[in-house]
């Protein structure tokens, strides 16, 4: 009787154990799954002069920016807005890059792309890298195609409530009978994935 029941806590141990450890991989496989928003559009270089400068950021509801992907750096790490007041002015508007440090300024500045296709992803994290509060977010993309002429791409998303799919994009041209570079940014797409996390 006795050897009975070491038997049959031995089984009800590794039926827990199993159980546990079943669990602890769904926990994984979830935790390991991520929500992005892959942004993409087409970069034409320009040869004029006060054009080609690009800013990527998102900002929350109140327009004040939470994390910038891209920001090219005549405009970000050598604060080139104070000399030419119209270079990425909505970038600035909403970055405040005149409250960061010049390190802060440089870690989110690079050079001008070359042309071609270009991709970021957005994780869903701010500048410091932490999770963004569930809320409405604004994804941002602007371009100065030529001194005051700028274009600026926008879409919307709800973090908590994002769908896979594309996002609708809304085009704002400053000066829109200005043709001057106007290819500079085209075939812009905002795309909410997941991504499938490999465990170890």
């Amino acid at each position: 009787m006795a050897d009975k029941k070491k038997h049959l806590f031995r089984v009800w141990i590794c039926v827990v154990v199993l159980i546990m450890c079943l669990s602890a991989a769904a926990m994984s496989e979830e935790q390991s799954n991520k929500t992005e928003v892959l942004i993409s559009f087409d970069f034409q270089r320009q040869s004029t002069m006060a054009s080609n400068q690009i800013a990527l950021w998102i900002e929350d509801e109140e327009g004040h920016a939470v994390r910038t992907l891209l920001a090219t750096s005549f405009s970000a790490g050598r604060r080139g807005y104070r000399n030419r007041d119209m270079s990425l002015a909505a970038w600035v508007a909403s970055s405040q890059p005149d409250a960061l440090s010049q390190n802060e300024l440089d870690a989110i500045s690079s050079a001008t792309p070359s042309s071609g296709h270009l991709e970021y992803l957005w994780d869903l994290t701010d500048d410091q890298g932490n999770p963004v509060p569930e809320g409405f977010y604004r994804i941002r993309l602007e371009g100065t195609l030529f001194w005051e002429s700028a274009v600026l791409y926008t879409a919307e998303i709800r973090t908590g409530e994002e769908v896979p799919g594309s996002l609708e994009i809304e085009m704002e041209r400053n000066q829109p009978d200005n043709h001057e570079n106007e290819t500079m940014i085209e075939n812009v797409t905002m795309t909410i994935h997941e991504e499938k996390g490999v465990n170890p």
